[in-house]
């Protein structure tokens, strides 16, 4: 019985990509035939499958146009070859968006054997840290929603696996010196394809690479960096242009003009920047819709009085975004709660694992009062960047608790 033992840390924590492998074939075989009433984007996305594996233009997709391909291709194209070569277009999704999750997983394994491994040789063996690396990877391979969400068929599993590869390349090239073609090239393509995966989130990592690397331009990598990572957005934003387009249009013909032609080429590449205050509200008002757990949109100082005679200026709405964020970030984060929130068996789920997310920002804030700083801050600084800009750009646009639980996990 000794053989089945798990002795070392690389045995543990392959040992749970295993265990996370095989739990994804029976979810895969266990789904439902249709859509999960969890997420009926599945059905969407499928449809879309079916008809670009049908060699039909994407631009006469029906209702959603070109915007959804161009802003979902890195599950769309997999999952259409897997729906040619016989499989029917839900299981297509299904599957690409599965293996993503599970090679997500499989790259946060080989990255923390790593570091461990440099570890040792500077501060020698620690079992506790052992302990504390396989809890954190066991939680991340199997925390419920995590892994729900990352065998339906929806965008979340391709978003993650692209940010995980592109924040482990900026740390080795930036923090481990390791500049070669090929570690560039695969934090240029990164950040594309988050793009090509979810634009709003390809934004949110290209400012947060950028902002770090301008506070730290005294590295020497940073003047390498930066022009790449500037580059990777652009492209990332020009190849996914006409995924905002209907949305920019909406908003055009309720703004002040802010978003009339100027006669620039370069004005659609800034839009979803320009705009972003804009398709904030226009998405929260979205998702309002038909919602059965509606977050109520919080009062504003200023603007409000304004809505009836004129559009709100762009002051009005970023001061509004800000003036709302910390009670939209709580909520964003910590609910739906237990006895407030609850109005279905899923919300009830998702109101108990809250319970497990708040205790472990707890934790985390305990920690960092207790040891009074962050002795590693440098190095997971993008990450908190991003999450920062993540949280506040989410927050804002989640119209109901229920689309702001799945992109919160």
């Amino acid at each position: 019985m000794s053989v089945f033992k798990l002795h070392t840390l690389k045995q543990k924590l392959w040992a749970i990509v295993a265990a996370s492998f095989v739990a994804r074939v029976i979810m895969f075989f266990a789904l439902p035939d249709t859509a999960s009433s969890l997420a009926p984007d599945e059905r969407t996305y499928a449809a879309i499958t079916k008809w670009i594996g049908e060699s039909k233009p994407a631009s006469q997709f029906p209702a959603y146009g070109q915007g959804l391909y161009l802003s979902g291709r890195t599950m769309i194209v997999p999952a259409s070859l897997l729906y040619r070569a016989g499989v029917n277009e839900l299981d297509s999704v299904r599957l690409v968006a599965s293996t993503y999750g599970l090679f997500a997983l499989v790259l946060v394994v080989f990255m923390s054997l790593k570091m461990y491994r440099q570890c040792l040789t500077v501060g020698g063996h620690r079992s506790h840290n052992e302990n504390l690396i396989t809890t954190l990877i066991l939680t991340f391979a199997f925390f419920p929603s995590h892994f729900v969400w990352s065998n339906l068929g929806l965008r979340e599993s391709p978003t993650e696996f692209w940010l995980v590869v592109a924040f482990m390349a900026f740390f080795v090239i930036f923090h481990q010196n390791k500049i070669n073609i090929l570690s560039l090239l695969i934090l240029t393509g990164s950040i594309v394809l988050t793009f090509s995966a979810r634009p709003q989130v390809g934004w949110v990592l290209g400012v947060a690479l950028i902002v770090f690397l301008i506070f730290n331009l005294r590295q020497t990598n940073t003047y390498l960096l930066l022009p790449i990572v500037l580059c990777a957005v652009v492209l990332g934003s020009t190849l996914t242009i006409g995924s905002t387009l209907s949305t920019l249009s909406t908003l055009s013909t309720g703004s002040t003009g802010s978003t009339g032609s100027t006669g620039s080429n370069l004005r659609p590449l800034l839009n979803p920047l320009l705009n972003a205050g804009e398709n904030l509200v226009y998405k929260q008002e979205v998702n309002q819709l038909d919602a059965g757990s509606v977050i109520k949109t919080q009062s504003c100082p200023i603007g409000a009085p304004a809505l009836a005679s004129s559009p709100p200026t762009k002051f009005d709405t970023y001061f509004c975004i800000l003036w709302r964020a910390p009670y939209m970030g709580i909520t964003f984060l910590f609910r739906p709660i237990i006895g407030l929130d609850v109005t279905s068996r899923y919300s009830h789920f998702a109101a108990i694992e809250n319970l497990a997310w708040f205790g472990s920002f707890v934790s985390i804030f305990g920690l960092l009062i207790w040891r009074r700083g962050i002795s590693f801050l440098s190095p997971v600084l993008p990450t908190i960047i991003f999450m920062f800009l993540y949280v506040l750009g989410a927050s804002a646009y989640q119209g109901n608790m229920g689309t702001g639980f799945r992109h919160k996990s």
